[in-house]
């Protein structure tokens, strides 16, 4: 787990089949960084960085969380780890917020 994420905060889910391909993580990750970054968001850039390999088929574990956010932009963090639990991937994403603008307490959270 990540050591700045709450665990209410921290999104984590186990997929059963690792698909194959260099897309995978990409595929895996980004919907999991969409749900931690919340609705009314539009993403700008993703970012991988590989690590460990993780063979096809295998199951995997995902975590997700917001690291910070601004009036205008979010950026989370994720995390693929491998049958081991060594991280297979990690990956940065930053939103833009196409919705209302936080107020003041959303903005501390």
């Amino acid at each position: 787990m990540h050591s700045s994420a709450s665990s209410a905060d921290l999104i984590t889910r186990r997929v059963d089949l690792m698909p194959a391909g260099p897309t995978a993580a990409a595929i895996l990750l980004q919907p999991i960084l969409d749900d931690a970054a919340g609705d009314d968001v539009q993403p700008l850039s993703l970012t991988l960085d590989y690590g460990a390999p993780v063979p096809m088929g295998c199951e995997v574990a995902l975590e997700a969380w917001v690291d910070r956010s601004t009036r205008t932009l979010i950026f989370a963090h994720a995390r693929l780890h491998g049958p081991d639990g060594k991280v297979a991937v990690s990956a940065s994403a930053v939103f833009r917020r196409v919705g209302g603008v936080p107020t003041p307490a959303e903005n501390r959270a």
